[in-house]
């Protein structure tokens, strides 16, 4: 069994005797997933704000989600040097830091994809209210999902439960080897508002978006509108659609073991159970430019041209 920092493991806390070539392979995940989802869904802001800084809402909020996601897997090469060697290997701060920024990122993310569902919501079903949104309302959406986000990532480092390494030794995440009222309480409302209630709400949104979706909508955008208009408002439920589900594989193994570890002893934890969880949620980052690129030609036009392809488009044209 690797060993561990003892500056982050207690007798209380088990680590999973994991093999090097176990942690190899994790680490190597670990890379793979940071570099793909970190460089991919920064390019992804980087070709929304290219296109159309703060004049579109529907750029602001696609953008909002796209650098949630690169927080999400940022911090990747942590996470991945300490799996190449067995062990934690940046101490205490670091461990709470990490802990906090993953928790920050990922209910972020939540929420920010919560934002487009209720953005995609109005932009359908709504659309005389949606026409009247300013970009300052868009961002007050925005921001009290990042403030949601704060509250539940800030509150374990202030005693209402705790951050600690993981079992697979190799990163830290929110402490659910031991339970106890804190543990319960806080497990109950992160679930609910930052999982569960967002969730439906997109489910909700999404739904009645799609009922209200006719074939007065068309599933192309107009040519004279391609510069401004990468995707049609079919396209863009559709890729909410996709996110959302992909955003649900991606951070329900963590919602299941955190609230599993309430009603079982940590002690029957797998090594799959242990590793899957911060994998699943990581990876699923990697997942939404694929999408944008598959979904528009237009959007790959515009990702040509963010990255300084502009010339040769030009030269394709003529």
């Amino acid at each position: 069994m690797a060993t561990t920092d003892q500056a982050v493991i207690d007798d209380s806390h088990i680590i999973l005797p994991m093999s090097i070539f176990e942690h190899s392979v994790v680490g190597v995940m670990y890379m793979a997933i940071g570099i793909v989802g970190t460089v991919g869904n920064l390019l992804i802001m980087i070709v929304f704000m290219y296109g159309q800084p703060v004049k579109s809402p529907k750029h602001l909020v696609f953008a909002n989600f796209a650098v949630a996601n690169a927080l999400v897997v940022g911090a990747f090469p942590m996470s991945g040097s300490s799996s190449f060697v067995g062990r934690w290997l940046f101490g205490e701060l670091a461990c709470q830091t990490y802990a906090f920024e993953g928790m920050f990122a990922g209910i972020g993310a939540i929420g920010a994809l919560t934002v487009i569902g209720i953005e995609r919501y109005l932009a359908i079903c709504c659309k005389d209210l949606h026409g009247k949104l300013s970009a300052g309302n868009v961002m007050c959406m925005i921001l009290l999902g990042w403030l949601n986000s704060l509250f539940w990532s800030v509150t374990p480092l202030l005693g209402w439960c705790r951050y600690h390494i993981e079992p697979s030794g190799t990163s830290c995440t929110l402490d659910w080897q031991i339970i106890d009222e804190k543990y319960i309480s806080y497990v109950t409302g992160l679930t609910t508002f930052s999982f569960c209630v967002p969730f439906a709400l997109l489910f909700l949104c999404l739904i009645r978006a799609s009922s209200a979706t006719d074939t007065d909508i068309s599933d192309k955008v107009n040519p004279k509108n391609e510069s401004e208009d990468w995707f049609s408002d079919k396209q863009l439920l559709k890729l909410t659609w996709t996110f959302t589900i992909t955003a649900l594989i991606g951070w329900a193994p963590y919602a299941y073991i955190v609230v599993w570890a309430v009603f079982n002893d940590a002690s029957s934890t797998t090594t799959v159970m242990a590793v899957l969880p911060p994998l699943m949620a990581k990876a699923s980052t990697m997942v939404y430019p694929f999408a944008y690129m598959a979904r528009s030609s237009h959007f790959r036009k515009a990702m040509f041209m963010a990255l300084g392809f502009a010339g040769e488009e030009k030269k394709k044209e003529n």
